[in-house]
């Protein structure tokens, strides 16, 4: 079950409020400047994450590509007439 997006969000686990406190007490940070920074460091790595993921399937799909191109032609070249009728419909 999904919460309301805009409800107040809420700790319900003691230890974690807990330590939510103490952490922005040692930083110096309200809850919410420390729970705003932590959310945002998240998102910058999981966005790091994924692009890098992301780069490393581009870069695989290229490298495939290239091994295929460099593959020798065995035959003739076929087109559209080699597979086609003159009404377009399949031979």
């Amino acid at each position: 079950m999904l919460a309301v997006m805009n409800a107040p969000v809420q700790i319900r686990k003691p230890e974690v409020a807990e330590r939510l406190r103490e952490m922005a007490r040692l930083e110096g940070k309200s809850i919410t400047e420390l729970v705003e920074e932590m959310v945002r460091e998240r998102d910058e790595r999981l966005t790091a994450t994924r692009e890098a993921d992301i780069e490393r399937r581009r870069r695989a799909v290229e490298e495939a590509v290239e091994r295929f191109n460099a593959l020798p032609i065995l035959g003739p070249l076929l087109t559209d007439d080699d597979f086609y009728d003159e009404d377009g419909l399949p031979k």
